[in-house]
């Protein structure tokens, strides 16, 4: 659980009907950018993936598992020295007779899109 550690911190939240938008810092300084990679630290794909399911379950409530991913795209290089701070957007829906919810991700800052997602957790 990277939100244990130092890895990220939140901003804000911002939440409308069935969408919540979350503003992170990510911290440039921890350990898992000297392995990934020293001197072009590049966040890896299964921390942006963690963060997501972390703020799914710090929005809902409750401990989520993901059950399938329909996609998934990394779009571009999240690099936290010259991209820290990013935009967490998670909208759901409901899984038709299911009690798992569908989420569609992005995280993303003014510019880029890193992240594209979609998936469902119960």
């Amino acid at each position: 659980m990277l939100g244990k550690t130092d890895f990220y911190r939140i901003n804000s939240e911002e939440q409308n009907e069935d969408a919540v938008t979350f503003s992170i810092h990510i911290n440039k300084e921890h350990p898992i950018f000297k392995g990934h990679f020293l001197g072009n630290p590049v966040t890896p794909g299964v921390a942006q993936m963690d963060i997501v399911k972390e703020l799914i379950a710090k929005h809902l409530q409750k401990d989520v598992e993901m059950e399938a991913m329909p996609s998934c795209k990394f779009l571009a290089v999240l690099n936290p020295e010259d991209n820290a701070d990013v935009t967490v957007e998670l909208k759901f829906s409901d899984v038709e007779d299911s009690e798992s919810r569908r989420v569609s991700a992005v995280i993303k800052d003014e510019e880029v899109n890193y992240l594209k997602m979609v998936g469902v957790y119960k």
